[in-house]
């Protein structure tokens, strides 16, 4: 919630035209996630030229960081929306199901 009203100001305020770059990394829960994919859709209504770089933080050395079901939200929702992605070779396992052994 925090993060929308936050997105409502910006807007009222005439602030979105200015962002170039939206940035993401460690994100916890599908519904902060699904707030973040908000903010992008209402910024690149703003400023079409925006630019989303997505680091799917979601764990490491074969472990996650967040629950595993965010895997699949990234792979069908959010990196097709990515104009950079930056996973790690563990993300990248989780989001394309082959195994990345080099």
């Amino acid at each position: 919630d925090q993060l929308l009203t936050i997105l409502k100001g910006l807007e009222a305020n005439d602030l979105l035209e200015n962002i170039g770059f939206i940035l993401t990394g460690y994100i916890g829960s599908i519904s902060f996630l699904e707030a973040v994919l908000d903010v992008f859709k209402t910024a690149k209504r703003h400023n079409p030229q925006l630019r989303f770089v997505c680091d799917p933080v979601m764990g490491d050395d074969g472990k996650f960081y967040v629950p595993p079901e965010l895997a699949k939200v990234y792979r069908d929702v959010v990196i097709p929306k990515a104009d950079v992605v930056t996973p790690n070779q563990f993300e990248v396992e989780q989001l394309t199901d082959i195994k990345v052994k080099s």
